[in-house]
């Protein structure tokens, strides 16, 4: 799901790198959704694909950006499915109880492999569902942590992903972690009229 160039040109700041200049927001599937990140963090254009509806999030001044470092440091991923990929909505309970299998687990686990996967906290509400666990297989980019927070929401009728870490040497614990997910949450909306319906409050 993380790109490994995020690693190369964001987080992990190689001087070598010239990774385009970052953006304050992105469209997804089709301009049918916005993603405009928190404060203090940018849209990374090298290893984000909005037209595989796909986009990474990381401090601005990893990506060459001039504003001040956030209090918390993490990158995010945001992936937004096909049409009426969406079903949360209609039980996110079952989600949640879904992810705690050894189904579920396989699906977090960045391998596939749902021994790698050790659950620490789930919830359920508002039709989205967040989970905590731990992937003791490799990670997405070399020095991020093992620790992820993920999200899942209903936008117009897409499903839609997110997920928070931080790094290896810096880890993110379950407060700030929890809190950057939901900042990254909230900054992803529908462009339609009926954005109230499509987003209810985090």
């Amino acid at each position: 799901m993380m790109r490994e160039s995020v690693g190369l040109c964001g987080m992990l700041a190689i001087a070598a790198c010239t990774p385009p200049a970052p953006s304050q927001s992105v469209t997804l599937a089709d301009g049918a959704i916005l993603a405009t990140p928190p404060a203090g963090y940018c849209v990374d254009n090298l290893a984000s694909q909005p037209r595989r509806d796909f986009a990474v999030i990381a401090p601005c001044v990893t990506l060459g950006g001039t504003q001040d470092a956030p209090a918390v440091i993490g990158m995010a991923t945001i992936q937004v499915g096909p049409d009426n990929s969406g079903s949360i909505a209609k039980d996110e309970i079952a989600l949640r109880d879904f992810l705690i299998t050894d189904a579920g687990a396989g699906l977090l686990s960045q391998q596939g492999d749902a021994s790698d996967v050790t659950i620490l906290s789930t919830q359920a509400f508002n039709g989205q569902v967040m989970v905590h666990f731990a992937d003791a297989g490799a990670p997405p980019i070399a020095g991020l942590q093992a620790e992820e927070w993920r999200a899942f929401r209903d936008i117009d009728g897409r499903l839609v992903t997110i997920g928070v870490r931080g790094l290896s040497a810096a880890p993110l614990r379950d407060g700030p972690g929890a809190g950057l997910l939901k900042l990254v949450l909230a900054g992803v909306q529908s462009t339609s009229d009926d954005t109230d319906e499509d987003n209810p409050d985090a």
